[in-house]
């Protein structure tokens, strides 16, 4: 390969290079899919054992970073289900709790492709479940996590790592407390425009 040859081929990576790394810093929509471990706390409590559950988790984003490249929001519908599994001698409550959940999300970029997000989370209970206490209807959680943004040929894709902390004690009777705490890991697909 002469010269010429090479520097025609530095160039074109440099060209595609650039117009990679612009896409993700764009205004733009995306889908996120993923999984919720969770587990429920739950006071006072004589006779469970509580364990962790897998339920799902899906949303939709619109994402914008400031001109300056280093902060982002990222206002976040999002559907996910919660609660975790309480183990008892005779009886075992599989707590599924439906949350359809407005996150207004704002992060802060360390370096290009890994965000560092904080995620307050206002939710609501979808329908009632069967469980051992009355459940209030709107809770308040904050996430807080990391985004990772893929290049090169998986661009498009992004991946999300959440922790959400429940502050709202969800059982409606004042002698019992139940608070939900999630780690989200999700898959983010990004609707970049393309040229």
């Amino acid at each position: 390969m002469n010269l010429r040859h090479k520097l025609l081929l530095f160039f074109a990576f440099l060209t595609f290079g650039s117009s990679a790394q612009t896409l993700y810093l764009k205004p733009h929509f995306g889908v996120k899919a993923g999984l919720n471990i969770a587990r429920s706390t739950y006071s006072p409590n004589f006779i469970y054992s509580l364990k962790r559950q897998s339920h799902p988790n899906l949303g939709v984003f619109f994402r914008y970073r400031t001109p300056d490249r280093k902060w982002v929001f990222q206002p976040e519908v999002q559907l996910s289900v919660r609660g975790g599994t309480f183990k008892g001698e005779f009886q075992v409550v599989r707590n599924n709790f439906n949350y359809g959940s407005f996150v207004p999300t704002v992060g802060y970029t360390i370096t290009e492709g890994l965000t560092l997000e904080v995620a307050p989370e206002i939710s609501y209970l979808l329908h009632n479940p069967n469980t051992i206490v009355p459940l209030r209807k709107n809770e308040f959680s904050l996430g807080s996590g990391l985004r990772f943004d893929f290049m090169d040929m998986a661009e498009d894709f992004s991946l999300n790592l959440r922790y959400v902390h429940g502050f709202t004690n969800i059982s409606s009777t004042s002698t019992e407390s139940l608070y939900n705490r999630t780690l989200q890991v999700s898959v983010i697909y990004n609707f970049y425009k393309k040229k």
